[in-house]
């Protein structure tokens, strides 16, 4: 080892507003507090100090039935009975870290997932740092009596109580093992029960049954939390010091085995955190002494040595995997984790490092049409002289989905090239205001679907009083802030009206509406119901992947499937690990889905699309069928375009991430959103039949004057008001031969002897 006289340092604890966890605390706490943080009389801190020791007194006695009473007795045999089996098999079958891959939809490798490409978590076997100080030091500062017992300390738990007492309540230690930590990292559950902690002491001596102590201290090693998302003593060792794990001398190994105890307060990122850890680091040291892991030479050599910092590495990947690559992985990470109970870091862990093959439903045609479109500068930038001041650049999020399948096909996630892995994904994770692209989903499908409007029907623009806090006020406007008074519902969705779209909400009723928007994957239940629902402002925002999954419902037929991005994993020895099996329901009936999609098919032609999005046609000339609505904040800060043809649904977002400040889009690009989903959808189905949306037997063409909604008589001819629109058979929103315009009727015949 190297040494040198380190200069001598103020060891003292640093105050809690000096604190790491202060300082963070500062940096994302804004306003001022509204009432007291700490207004209790004593007499309620007594009680809370008797309840604190009675509760532990518990915890103690029932630590004690369970050592001493055996797994039968009374509440205990209840909590055991529930207690959920530890899923170790891919952790514990070999010491061989494989590579897994992940492939597209015709079985072509796209993505390979090693420890290079996931600098945050690089499993290591227990063996390659046996040669270290890593397990004696985390032994020492963690669990000095981990060769000794069985999963549980119980002198420790007692001595723990004791603190507490001493400590008002409080204990300034853990009574927990490094099995039971292990036990916690494996299942991610860290709830404050008395059942989840004897839950816990029985999980911890079943892993003792289990696993050799080495083989509990290796999982411990590979999951202990490190600090900036790097899990496992492995990736610390790379990003914090630049070297392999087998690499670490003395104090590198003290220094990371204090680490997990509070990684955002042993930042060693941080100016403040390195401080914090040194000062553990010197505990570490110290107890190691005590128990004898190293000598007084040593002790003194390693307080001694230089630790030597890298620079933060963002990435050590080879390669940039793609927005779509991660996203599928990430969801094989989650369906992994319920599937077995285990914590989302371990079932990362375990398909990062154990060859997996993940078969996804990328459609590589498709992603590359995408890829190409958002590394086009003309569809993000009309005038790029106008940004040159703008603190940020424009950015988008898209998502396709395979119509008939309901299987994502292809997303993107940001502008340009992908600079990083792990960086966001604007596709699956931007949650912003969705303006009008919301109103097919929450008024006009749901008003349709329940017979309470068809195309036709006439409903007045006019000024409307939604504002449940101004009830006098206008609202909501129009975009152009202004009334057409009597149109169909045809034409107030092809020009957006807000004031019509509010007045279908309304007869839907709030409730209705966000019932039918949560069978679609948007549940916003939780938000209330408020008529501003209706155009799209949501307390929370929503996502292209959202949207692009509850306009396929539409686009489908009326059958919402849960957008998914892989199909199914297999181990490295070809077993299947998970099979997709993607949530559907239907949501509208197949004739809503028609009259909608036919509406919407307006928009492009003749509404707020026309212009920039256009009926698209295959590499022949050919028709497809071809929907869409645009949605807009009322800010200009937000931009989206929503639609879907027979095979593909798409939904663009398009902005600015304002982390700098709201950045207003400027008019020239305020359409780009439309362009980026043309350019895209235009081009994916050159090689697609012509085909038109599907209509129902159920659904009839009649003629309807466009002044009452009703059948149209001879004045009405006359007049120039008739017009054919669709209908469904049996629907009481279909008109009736019987049912006549009152608004256009023949002239009375004059009285006998009067000339007409």
């Amino acid at each position: 080892m190297r040494g040198y006289e380190e200069p001598v340092r103020n060891t003292a604890p640093v105050a809690p507003e000096d604190s790491a966890l202060a300082d963070e605390l500062r940096s994302t706490l804004k306003g001022k507090p509204t009432r007291s943080g700490f207004n209790r009389s004593w007499f309620n801190e007594l009680i809370s100090f008797i309840s604190d020791i009675v509760k532990i007194g518990i915890v103690l006695v029932l630590c004690a039935v369970f050592a001493f009473g055996g797994f039968g007795a009374g509440m205990l045999l209840g909590y055991v009975s529930t207690t959920k089996p530890l899923s170790l098999s891919d952790l514990t079958q070999t010491e061989e870290v494989q590579t897994s891959f992940v492939y597209d939809i015709n079985g072509v490798e796209i993505a390979r997932l090693t420890g290079n490409e996931s600098v945050d978590r690089i499993y290591v076997p227990i063996g390659n740092v046996k040669d270290t100080y890593i397990d004696e030091a985390i032994i020492s500062i963690e669990d000095e009596r981990f060769y000794e017992h069985s999963g549980i300390d119980m002198r420790r738990i007692g001595s723990a109580v004791l603190s507490a007492v001493a400590n008002g309540g409080t204990a300034t230690y853990g009574g927990s093992t490094i099995t039971q930590q292990t036990v916690k990292l494996i299942s991610g559950q860290d709830q404050h029960s008395t059942s989840r902690k004897v839950q816990e002491w029985f999980s911890a001596m079943a892993l003792e049954q289990e696993l050799s102590k080495d083989e509990i201290m290796e999982l411990y090693l590979n999951l202990a939390p490190m600090g900036n998302n790097y899990v496992g003593v492995q990736a610390a060792a790379q990003n914090y010091f630049g070297k392999d794990a087998s690499q670490l001398n003395l104090a590198e190994c003290a220094f990371l085995a204090g680490l997990p105890k509070s990684p955002s307060y042993y930042n060693p990122l941080r100016e403040s955190g390195r401080r914090n850890a040194l000062r553990r680091m010197r505990i570490v040291l110290s107890k190691m002494n005590e128990l004898g892991y190293i000598t007084d030479e040593e002790y003194q050599e390693a307080l001694n040595t230089e630790l030597v910092f890298v620079s933060r590495n963002t990435s050590s990947a080879t390669t940039i995997n793609s927005y779509f690559a991660e996203y599928a992985v990430r969801t094989v990470v989650n369906d992994l984790a319920e599937r077995r109970a285990i914590s989302v870091s371990l079932a990362t862990t375990i398909v990062y490092n154990r060859g997996y093959h993940i078969y996804t439903t990328l459609e590589p045609d498709v992603q590359v049409v995408l890829d190409e479109a958002f590394q086009n500068r003309d569809l993000f930038q009309n005038d790029p002289s106008l940004l040159a001041d703008y603190p940020e650049k424009p950015q988008a999020g898209m998502v396709v989905i395979n119509v008939q399948t309901g299987a994502i096909c292809a997303m993107q996630g940001g502008y340009g090239r992908k600079s990083g892995n792990l960086v966001l994904n604007r596709a699956t994770d931007a949650y912003r205001s969705v303006g009008s692209s919301i109103k097919p989903l929450i008024d006009y499908a749901p008003a349709v679907d329940q017979q309470l409007v068809v195309p036709s029907t006439l409903i007045e623009d006019k000024p409307v009083h939604y504002d449940p806090n101004d009830p006098e006020r206008d609202w909501p406007l129009n975009s152009d802030r202004s009334y057409a008074g009597w149109m169909t519902v045809r034409n107030a969705l092809e020009k957006s009206k807000n004031t019509i779209a509010v007045q279908l909400w309304d007869r839907v009723s709030g409730i209705t509406a966000l019932w039918y928007l949560a069978q679609m994957g948007i549940d916003k239940n939780d938000e209330g119901v408020y008529p501003a629902q209706s155009i799209g402002a949501f307390t929370y925002g929503i996502t292209p992947l959202q949207m692009c999954g509850a306009y396929n419902t539409l686009a489908s037929g009326g059958t919402y499937t849960e957008p998914y991005a892989y199909t199914q994993v297999l181990d490295s020895s070809g077993n299947v690990v998970l099979q997709s099996n993607p949530v559907t329901r239907k949501v509208f009936a197949t004739e809503t889905c028609f009259l909608v999609s036919d509406m919407m098919e307006g928009v492009i032609t003749r509404g707020t699309a026309a212009g920039h999005a256009q009926i698209i046609h295959n590499d022949a000339g050919e028709y497809i069928g071809t929907a869409g609505k645009t949605g807009t904040t009322d800010d200009n800060l937000d931009k989206w375009f929503c639609g879907f043809t027979p095979y593909y649904c798409a939904a663009v977002w398009y902005g600015y991430d304002n982390r700098l400040r709201q950045t207003v889009i400027p008019s020239c690009d305020r359409s780009n959103a439309i362009d980026i989903w043309y350019d895209v959808m235009s081009r994916i189905h050159g090689n697609c039949p012509s085909v038109g949306f599907a209509k129902p037997d159920t659904i009839i063409s009649m003629e309807v004057c466009t002044v009452s909604g009703h059948a149209p008589t001879e004045a009405c001819y006359a007049a120039g008001t008739v017009t054919t629109d669709y209908f469904v058979t049996g629907w009481r929103t279909t008109p009736v031969t019987n049912d006549p315009c009152q608004i256009h009727v023949a002239a009375p015949p004059p009285p006998d002897g009067v000339e007409g």
